[in-house]
């Protein structure tokens, strides 16, 4: 899960919260009108994207903008998509059923006997066998391999070459119809992270080789539409799939994917008629949709990808909890909101994002108390000042935070960068008396002086890999993290009880049980300061209210099979 992946998954975070993204109820290549009405009878949906595809092999091209089309053309065993109230669910896809042991570590599913690729082939458990030993070759070099390293027996071993082989790991044939995986451990995300496994057959993959997924002539699909056409940062045109299990069930007949370079022509589109859907963040495009009246629904999609700073531990301030702490507490979370992102983002007071879920449940409704970690601090520590000179005292230095030599590395040059930087160097004179030096830099070099350990204070963000408290609260494992001890600095007793908790957490098969002990992990990293969370990212939206069954959630995608053209 390298630096990449996650730059270009914010990115991406980013993108959506701006409202780049925009749904089209008619060929953007007409006008509206009867037209219009023509398509909207014909079932016909389109939407715009700034994002091509880099390709349609899910063993190699897995960005976003692959996942986003490939899920319209490949079913996984499961779906995991928005219900009608924005909660992310699992529905069942090439598996119509499934079960798991007593110890959740063997999880079997029944592949439907009328689930056939688009050339009539039957969908069997040997394409699932076939995918997972791929991914877990190193020579193939899949990009979403990692999601199940130290998951599925003997996986890691092969995908590492660390003494397994492919054909060694958990996942085999019961018979024809029938796939079983054995994990190493319990992981009650399991299910869900199959979504992301998009089967490959294995003669057609055998006989294109590299070529596989490189135009529409090079695959073979298995979803709820087949990919027609395809000309590169134009547009992608998809058609039902006729032979889909649930064909009979899937309104839309025909769906366009356009390439929009301008994103400021969404709201025009839709104000033109020529649009269905549309999301933005701008006050002045908002006010002039909702001058239309009712002929557009508006709702907010609140991000899940935290934002945050990070301290580094080893520093000669920053191993001390009480000067971490005092640094976050003095962030008024409110005002960066609205200073900073004009509305456009939700205040952070702990890690895990209110819209995550622990299991089938979100964590917050999982925990017997307020999740908001840093609200109750402000409340016990009204003047992070005094706090600040508290912990320099204990240290031994200058009880003057006006002689405090601190550093703060941004993550990119842009215009946010910098009115950030100048926010935050403002903020914490004011409220502590330390003056910071602002170190402008783009952001590979600022990751690269995080894994080096050399930094004071670094910006930091994290887009959950999947739907899980685990996905961010494991980033900070000193043992095992991505900030680890050796970038974050963090060892010592606290350090030793988060990996004990995070450890133990990953082990039980109990909801209630993970949730209570991530958050007393969470208590730990924000409560004494490791990280100062500050927002998530959110998004408007509006929808022409003849577009139905089109539901978003930020954990998982738009259920194809229930929107249609009214």
């Amino acid at each position: 899960m390298g630096k990449f992946k996650k730059i270009i998954a914010l990115l991406i975070t980013v993108l959506l919260c701006l409202g780049m993204l925009v749904g089209c109820g008619n060929d953007v290549s007409t006008g509206g009108g009867s037209e219009g009405d023509k398509k909207a009878k014909e079932q016909v949906y389109s939407f715009s994207t700034l994002d091509e595809p880099t390709g349609l092999n899910p063993m190699l091209n897995t960005t976003e903008p692959d996942y986003s089309v490939q899920r319209m053309i490949l079913e996984s065993l499961i779906y995991y998509v928005s219900d009608e109230n924005g909660v992310a669910v699992i529905k069942p896809g090439v598996a119509e059923d499934w079960s798991v042991n007593e110890d959740g570590t063997v999880y079997t599913f029944k592949i439907r006997e009328n689930a056939v690729w688009n050339d009539g082939v039957p969908v069997k458990a040997d394409d699932f066998v076939y995918t997972f030993r791929k991914m877990a070759t190193p020579e193939v070099g899949s990009t979403n391999a990692w999601l199940f390293d130290n998951i599925i027996l003997n996986f890691s071993e092969a995908h590492y070459s660390n003494g397994k082989n492919p054909e060694d790991i958990g996942v085999k044939a019961i018979d024809e119809k029938t796939v079983e995986f054995t994990l190493t451990k319990p992981c009650s995300y399991f299910v869900q992270l199959l979504d992301r496994a998009k089967p490959v057959r294995e003669d057609k993959y055998e006989e294109w080789g590299e070529e596989y997924g490189s135009s529409v002539d090079k695959i073979v699909t298995n979803g709820i539409f087949e990919l027609q056409n395809w000309e590169p940062n134009v547009k992608m045109n998809f058609v039902k799939n006729e032979k889909y299990w649930d064909a009979e069930n899937v309104k839309l007949e025909k769906v366009n994917r356009y390439i929009v370079e301008e994103p400021a022509a969404a709201v025009q589109a839709l104000l033109s008629g020529d649009t269905d859907f549309v999301g933005t963040n701008d006050p002045d495009w908002q006010g002039k949709i909702e001058a239309e009246g009712d002929k557009y629904t508006k709702f907010e999609l609140v991000g899940n990808a935290p934002e945050f700073y990070g301290f580094n531990c080893s520093n000669k301030y920053f191993k001390n909890p009480k000067i971490r702490l005092a640094f976050s507490l003095a962030i008024d979370r409110e005002k960066y909101n609205e200073d900073l992102n004009h509305g456009a983002s939700t205040p952070l007071y702990s890690l895990v994002p209110d819209v995550i879920n622990c299991g089938e449940k979100l964590y917050k409704d999982l925990i017997d108390e307020d999740i908001n970690i840093l609200k109750d601090l402000q409340e016990e520590y009204p003047d992070p000042k005094a706090l600040l000179i508290e912990g320099l005292k204990e240290e031994g230095l200058d009880p003057d935070p006006a002689k405090m030599e601190v550093r703060y590395a941004t993550r990119g040059t842009s215009e946010y960068s910098k009115k950030s930087a100048e926010w935050l160097l403002q903020e914490w004179q004011e409220k502590l008396g330390v003056t910071i030096t602002i170190d402008m830099m783009e952001w590979n070099i600022m990751w690269d002086k995080v894994d080096e350990g050399d930094y004071d204070i670094c910006t930091a963000g994290w887009s959950p890999d999947y739907n899980d408290p685990s996905t961010l609260l494991s980033i900070y494992d000193p043992v095992n993290g991505y900030f680890d001890s050796k970038k974050s600095g963090w060892t010592g007793p606290d350090a030793d009880k988060y990996h004990e908790l995070i450890e133990k957490a990953s082990l039980s098969i109990d909801d209630k049980e993970r949730a209570k002990l991530f958050y007393e992990a969470e208590k730990i990293l924000v409560g004494t300061g490791v990280i100062a969370p500050v927002y998530c990212g959110k998004g408007t939206y509006y929808r022409a209210n003849y577009l139905k069954g089109y539901y978003l959630s930020p954990n998982a995608g738009v259920d194809y099979t229930k929107v249609y053209i009214e």
